[in-house]
């Protein structure tokens, strides 16, 4: 699964958990998979582009 949260209470980063938010990492992957830039992701998806590269985690 891709996509990852950062916990900061223990820093160690996480496994996604919302189907939500595994569903929008599965669409980045795909929107860069296509060769789409980062900053474009961001804008259709309404997030953040530090968010995109989280999501974007392996």
């Amino acid at each position: 699964m891709s996509g990852k949260n950062w916990h900061s209470a223990t820093h160690v980063w996480k496994d996604l958990v919302r189907p939500s938010t595994k569903a929008k990492a599965a669409r980045a992957k795909m929107m860069r998979g296509a060769g789409m830039p980062v900053s474009k992701i961001a804008t259709q998806l309404d997030l953040s582009r530090s968010r995109i590269y989280e999501l974007l985690r392996p």
